[in-house]
């Protein structure tokens, strides 16, 4: 036998055991008999956080509509990842980002709405916890914020109420925006569409938090949001037809978490949310039946700024899951999704879920 034929024979035979294996043989288990290892896990995130860059951040177009977002992912990851070489990673592309960011976005527009105001604001605030301030930027942010109300950013004024029922969107035929409680626009006759509680109040939640923490006010400030949590409470649950409610209730309570542990910079105590944890750990396997990677993330890293560890089912179940369903581009999600936001957020979110955190302290409990 030949020595070509030999090594074609070994060749087959390593690849035949590689595809024959249904448990991994290197490496160290997540967890006792986990059929995923830490060094498997760590590979699927470098793999997320390379497609989220090569594929998406880098596309100008994609970057030009959703860069305020990537800058904020590259950040959050740079600064509470435990493993360091992830730490680099991120912060090398969030740098480099950045200052195409900073390019991209040399002046604040004169005539930029309040939408547009929170997207730059959030940007600049990223891109200068990256390394690329802005100062004169950012004193245009500063004077373009004065401008707005409270009612105009945030659609409504929490010093005064919880997030209203009643309010509409703009008019999608004519572009009116109509008063609350309005059901049909006074303009043109066109039904309205009202805009969910929970999503303005998430969205509140961002814009304050935000705005407080880069000392942009946006609307109000985010002890006034956090205030109407318990009116928020009990969470919508889960009812056939209606899960666009579900998810606004979901996406809600991850949302507190995010926004009052520092985007998981904090641990939190379970006391201090018993009913958000509650919401989180009755509906995780939901995501699973649903097969949605995006919202299965922002369950584990939710739970786990609670302290849950691989010690429970529920985040046993959740790692199983997202490192099952990873794209072979590295992604997680629908490959054939054109919304670059679908493609990378699902990836973001499962990047979260799954990667190992330096938490600081606990916080303490709000005074609501």
């Amino acid at each position: 036998m030949t020595r070509v034929i030999i090594a074609s024979v070994v060749l087959l035979a390593i690849a035949v055991a590689l595809v024959g294996r249904s448990k991994p043989t290197y490496g160290t288990p997540l967890w006792p008999g986990a059929r995923h290892t830490r060094e498997e896990r760590d590979l699927a995130i470098r793999r997320g956080l390379t497609f989220i860059y090569n594929s998406i951040a880098r596309n100008p177009a994609h970057f030009r509509e959703w860069g305020h977002d990537l800058l904020a992912a590259f950040y959050n990851i740079a600064v509470t990842s435990d493993d360091p070489e992830l730490r680099r990673m991120a912060w090398e592309m969030g740098h480099e980002r950045a200052l195409e960011y900073r390019r991209m976005n040399p002046a604040v527009p004169r005539d930029v709405g309040a939408g547009e105001l929170a997207d730059l604001v959030f940007g600049d605030d990223a891109a200068g916890r990256v390394g690329v301030p802005d100062p004169q930027f950012h004193r245009q942010l500063r004077e373009a914020a004065a401008r707005f109300s409270t009612v105009d950013i945030l659609g409504f004024d929490p010093a005064r109420e919880p997030p209203p029922s009643d309010l509409p969107k703009e008019c999608g035929k004519c572009g009116r925006q109509n008063e609350r409680g309005t059901k049909v626009c006074t303009r043109c006759g066109a039904p309205l569409e009202i805009y969910n509680r929970y999503d303005l109040y998430q969205d509140a939640l961002i814009d304050t938090y935000t705005g407080d923490r880069t000392g942009i006010t946006l609307g109000a400030h985010y002890v006034d949001v956090l205030h109407w949590l318990p009116s928020l409470r009990p969470y919508p649950p889960r009812k056939k037809g209606d899960a666009r409610n579900y998810y606004a209730g979901v996406y809600t309570v991850t949302h507190v978490v995010y926004t009052y542990n520092d985007y998981s910079q904090f641990r939190l105590s379970p006391a201090c949310f018993p009913e958000e944890v509650a919401h989180l750990e009755a509906n995780l396997q939901q995501a699973v039946a649903d097969e949605d990677p995006e919202t299965m993330g922002e369950y584990l890293d939710s739970l786990r700024s609670f302290g849950l560890t691989f010690t429970d089912q529920l985040i046993r179940a959740g790692f199983e899951y997202l490192l099952s369903v990873q794209n072979p581009d590295g992604s997680w999600g629908d490959v054939k999704d054109p919304n670059p936001y679908g493609r990378y957020h699902k990836t973001w979110t499962s990047i979260d879920g799954l990667r190992d955190y330096r938490w600081n302290r606990v916080l303490p409990c709000p005074a609501f």
